[in-house]
C-alpha cells in the first residue's frame, strides 16, 4: 500500500494532537495530587473502597469546605468519583484513573519513548503556556 507524504503528515498531526492532549490531562492529574491533604484522601480512598466526605473531615481534621475543595480538585482531575445519598456525598478513587496516571508517568521517563513521542524544545513549552491552568 503506498501512502502520501500528506497522509503520513496527517497521521504526524493527528499523533502529535493526541500527545498534547494526553499531555495536557497527565499534568491535570498531576497537579490535583499535588498537595498533602489530596494526596492523604487518595491513600484513605485506596484503602476503602467509599468514604463520606464527613469521615474524611474528621480523618484530615481540617474544615468541610476545604475537604470539598480539594475533592473537587480530584474529581475534576478523574482521579475519584462521588455520590449523593440524601445530604451525605460519598467519594470513592477512580482506580482505572489513577493507573492511566501512572502509566503516563512511566511512558514519560522511558528511554525508547522519549525521543519518538515527546516534542521537544520549544514547541512543548509554548503548549504548556497555552493551556489554562
Amino acid at each position: 500500500m503506498i501512502v502520501s507524504v500528506d497522509e503520513r503528515e496527517a497521521t504526524s498531526l493527528e499523533s502529535d494532537r493526541q500527545f498534547m492532549e494526553d499531555w495536557r490531562d497527565l499534568k491535570m492529574m498531576t497537579k490535583a495530587l499535588g498537595g498533602v491533604a489530596r494526596l492523604t484522601i487518595v491513600y484513605h480512598l485506596a484503602r476503602q473502597p467509599e468514604i463520606s466526605v464527613t469521615d474524611l473531615t474528621a480523618m484530615l481534621n481540617i474544615s468541610q469546605p476545604l475537604v470539598s475543595w480539594h475533592l473537587r480538585k480530584l474529581r475534576r482531575a478523574g482521579l475519584i468519583q462521588t455520590r449523593r445519598t440524601g445530604r451525605q456525598v460519598y467519594c470513592s478513587l477512580n482506580h482505572s484513573r489513577f493507573q492511566q496516571c501512572l502509566e503516563r508517568l512511566g511512558r514519560l521517563v522511558d528511554p525508547s519513548q522519549i525521543l519518538e513521542v515527546l516534542p521537544v524544545g520549544s514547541a512543548l513549552i509554548e503548549a504548556d503556556a497555552s493551556m489554562n491552568d
